[in-house]
């Protein structure tokens, strides 16, 4: 062998031995899981406030607190969630100038607190003193009956937009009625102008099949971001991300392991019974809820529960069953999920904070319940 055919060959060697050692293998796709970690936050109560809550709002601005919405008081609760204490009570009026029934409530800032009552056209905006700095009123068009901006039932926070209030919104009209092509005409929220409460339909709508299986709850969660909407309908597994003003959804499978691969459906004749057994006892999805400290949504679900009789029919809606938790990435891609058996958490009460998910365990089945406290347990997102 020659000195040049030496050195093409050492060099070729060299070459390969550099190249090889630049090629990355590719990434193992990250684990993750959802674990309780025992570690409580509780919070004490007086003797008007009931330890399962109508609704909850997180808010981190200077300090970390929690707000809650005490229908009994007509007021709303805020604690300091550092030093474990309630900060403040504010009562509102039932009548006159300063008067709101408090039905639901959002949070922008402790500056800008949104109280809507539980029915009628008009909500106000006030702060931390009670006082309302100004009353919206609007009329919805023919069609709708009224915003649905429930803290506890499929969560929707109102999103602030320019000056605009983004609200979910709830259609007038028997559930067995509704065909295809009517629920193709409804919008999912609206729109309403903070100045002089002109109100703006918004395009995101309902999956064109959605009923394609027979009649359902329209139930739906949303978390709007501003420039998104991202929606979780009660009987869809699929996952839709919708533009701001656009009706033209990106759909992803989401799919809970524990529910059927089927979602249930009723006929149009169902009776009161079946009807109960429908929404309390057969797989569906809840709230969507956002946590923009981790960059992920929790997608709440509850698998189908055997009913023997009556009782438990009715014992379900004061003691809510097993449910599952669901972590979706931004897209909406599944993560992980996790299920939750009966009589330790309160899925209805939540909320996300800075170290994660927070699940209330005032089960009433629960022994670890105490009557005069709201306690939370930390569920955390690791990675395995």
């Amino acid at each position: 062998m020659n000195k040049l055919t030496l050195n093409s060959l050492i060099f070729t060697l060299i070459s390969s031995s550099i190249l090889s050692c630049q090629i990355k293998e590719p990434e193992k796709p990250k684990i993750w899981s959802l674990e309780p970690t025992s570690e409580l936050i509780s919070l004490p109560l007086n003797d008007q406030t009931p330890n399962i809550s109508w609704g909850l709002e997180y808010l981190h601005e200077g300090k970390s607190y929690l707000f809650n919405l005490n229908q009994l008081g007509n007021s709303l609760q805020i604690f300091d969630l550092q030093s474990q204490s309630l900060a403040k009570e504010i009562a509102f009026e039932r009548e006159g100038d300063q008067g709101i029934e408090v039905g639901y409530f959002h949070v922008e800032s402790l500056d800008s607190i949104f109280i809507f009552p539980p029915f009628g056209n008009q909500f106000v905006l006030t702060d931390t003193s009670g006082k309302v700095k100004n009353r919206i009123r609007f009329e919805l068009p023919l069609g709708y009956a009224a915003l649905f901006v429930h803290n506890s039932y499929y969560v929707s926070p109102p999103k602030v937009v320019g000056n605009e209030l983004v609200a979910k919104l709830r259609a007038e009209g028997r559930l067995s009625d509704f065909t295809q092509a009517q629920l193709d005409t409804i919008a999912l929220a609206a729109a309403i102008n903070l100045e002089n409460g002109a109100v703006r339909l918004l395009p995101q709508g309902f999956p064109k099949d959605y009923l394609s299986t027979g009649q359902k709850q329209l139930e739906y969660s949303i978390h709007h971001s501003g420039k998104q909407m991202t929606v979780s309908f009660l009987g869809d597994h699929r996952i839709y991300q919708f533009p701001a003003n656009s009706g033209e959804a990106i759909s992803v499978e989401a799919r809970s392991q524990f529910l059927e691969d089927v979602m249930p459906s009723f006929q149009k004749d169902i009776d009161s019974r079946g009807f109960a057994e429908y929404s309390s006892a057969k797989s569906r999805y809840e709230s969507l809820v956002f946590d923009p400290y981790r960059k992920v949504y929790y997608r709440f679900a509850f698998p189908t529960v055997t009913i023997e009789n009556d009782d438990q029919l009715r014992a379900l809606r004061a003691t809510p069953g097993a449910f599952v938790v669901m972590v979706l990435d931004e897209k909406g891609n599944v993560l992980t999920e996790r299920k939750f058996e009966g009589g330790i958490y309160y899925p209805s009460n939540f909320f996300v904070g800075e170290k994660g998910l927070y699940l209330s365990i005032n089960h009433p089945e629960n022994p670890k319940n105490v009557e005069d406290q709201f306690q939370f347990e930390l569920i955390k997102l690791e990675e395995k």
